[in-house]
């Protein structure tokens, strides 16, 4: 007889962006005069990318390079032009 594994909520089909979206609004509905509400807003008109990934292989492994300095196990490398950074992405508030 095989263990019966429990499945996710998006295993089962349940749709937690609609309860979600629902909740927040019943949650927020004092200021539903001031806000206004939009699921699944699409960011982009392509699906989404990372430029880079970087796995350290081994946690061991010292990487005498300026960059790496912060390196974790996993690492997500953006390339940002100039103009899009700002202050506030490294200093909010």
């Amino acid at each position: 007889m095989e263990k019966e594994t429990k499945k996710t909520p998006e295993e089962e089909g349940i749709p937690w962006h609609t309860a979600f979206f629902e909740a927040i609004q019943m949650e927020l509905d004092e200021y539903s005069r001031d806000l206004q509400f939009t699921s699944e807003f699409p960011l982009n008109t392509r699906p989404l990318k990372i430029d880079v990934v970087i796995i350290k292989k081994s946690r061991d492994v010292v990487i005498k390079k300026n960059i790496a300095a912060i390196f974790r196990k996993e690492n997500i490398v953006e390339y940002k032009n100039l103009s899009e950074i700002s202050d506030k992405l490294f200093y909010p508030n």
